[in-house]
Formats: structure tokens, sequence, C-alpha cells
């Protein structure tokens, strides 16, 4: 008798240590969670605003910017921020909204946020930074037009071989486009004037790479530094850099 005593209190004694060790704990919503890189969706922010030198970004609850620079002497950086639904808030000096706006971000994608501008008010235009078929071997390229006050038949135009031309009016962008890596010749275009408002000689597209040539500005400022200027932006999703060409 004591030793099927024993026998059973054996056996229900390896039961329960088996349910402790075969446990699982569900999360939750009190448990902290580590979020690695590959959850997160990316955004880099331009300020495009020339009348607004200085603005404070936030997505969500992330203070992306303090002061970002219209100058943009800080460079270009992706942050990462968690997907979902997200509160897009850009403040001026003393905090003061100058736009709020949502958007949902998605995971493990990147995304350009542009700061433009619409006389005296702020827009947030929110683009894609993704090729459907990436290829480390081929180049990409698109064009954005965000300079105040711009006329209304701009030609952007992209040449090697052959040009490829696109009208954009203020607001208007282009997706990614796919090409060879070599060097191209870019050019901006005033149609109803015939005037060639910007010019690039043998501007390398490199292999791997993205291009956002931005136009930005504004067209009736008399500040130099507020004047119409291209700005060129390399996507390789693990550094961002930029060039700016004056008028």
């Amino acid at each position: 008798m004591v030793t099927i005593k024993k026998f059973i209190f054996k056996s229900i004694a390896f039961i329960f240590v088996l349910l402790i060790w075969g446990c699982q704990c569900i999360p939750s919503l009190d448990t902290e969670q580590e979020i690695t890189p590959s959850q997160f969706s990316k955004v880099m922010c331009v300020n495009c605003a020339p009348s607004f030198e200085k603005v404070k970004v936030s997505v969500g609850e992330y203070l992306l910017h303090n002061s970002l620079d219209y100058g943009m002497e800080e460079g270009f950086k992706y942050f990462n921020v968690t997907p979902g639904v997200k509160n897009f808030v850009v403040m001026a000096k003393g905090d003061s909204v100058l736009y709020n706006g949502f958007a949902s971000l998605t995971k493990a994608v990147p995304y350009t946020f542009l700061i433009i501008q619409m006389q005296r008010r702020i827009k947030g235009m929110l683009l894609y930074d993704t090729i459907g078929t990436y290829s480390p071997t081929n180049s990409y390229f698109r064009f954005i037009n965000v300079a105040v006050n711009s006329p209304t038949n701009l030609l952007f135009q992209i040449e090697h071989q052959y040009p490829v031309y696109f009208s954009l009016g203020f607001k208007s962008f282009t997706r990614f486009f796919t090409t060879y890596p070599e060097r191209y010749k870019v050019t901006i275009t005033d149609v109803e004037k015939d005037s060639v408002l910007f010019e690039l000689r043998n501007f390398e597209l490199s292999a791997g790479k993205g291009y956002s040539f931005i136009l930005r500005g504004d067209f009736q400022s008399e500040n130099e530094r507020y004047a119409p200027n291209l700005l060129i932006v390399q996507h390789n999703f693990s550094e961002i850099y930029q060039i700016v060409i004056k008028k």
C-alpha cells in the first residue's frame, strides 16, 4: 500500500514539473516587449517650406526633429517608427502647431515626409521610398516639385542616349523609374518662357541607388536663401546624403 502511494505521489509530482516546464507565458499589455529593427517603419523628413526655417517634427510618440533646418545642415536620416496609424505634427518656435495629420505606416517600409508650403500655411506630403522590382545592378530616379509659386508648366528631363520628359506642376511627383547606372544630363525647363532653370551634366546614377530630384524654394522670394533650388537625395536605405544646387 505504501509503495502504491509513493508511486502515485511521484507521478503527480512528475506531471506538475512537466506543466511548469511546458508553460509558455502570454505577454500581457503591461509586459515590456522588445521591437527589432525589421519591425519598424522608416521615416525621413525634408523641410521644403522656405518661410519656416526651423520646425519641430513628431510622428506618433516619436520626436524626430527638434529643429529641422530648411538648409538641411544636419543631413538626411531615416528614423525608426513603429507601424500603424500615426499622427504627423509639425510645429514652429514656441510649439505652435503648423500641421497636424494622420497616415498609416507599414512595417519595414521607408517613407519620405516632405514639409511643403502653401502660401503661409504648411502641408505634409508622405511618399513611399520603395521600388517594386529592385535590383542592385540598376539605378532608380524620381522627380518631385514642391516649389512655391512655381510655373504651371515645368518640364523635368533626364537624358543619356535619349531624353525622358515629365511635366510636373506644384505638389506633383513621379514614381521611381528604373534605368542603367550611367552619367545623365538632368534639366528643368520653364516651357512658357523657354528658359532652362537648372541643368546638370554628367550626373552619375550609381548601381543599386535611388535618387530623388526635389525642386523646392519660392519662385517669388527676394531672399537668395529661399530662391528655387534643386535638392538631390540619394536613397540606399543605410545612409542618405544630399546635394544642393542653387539657381
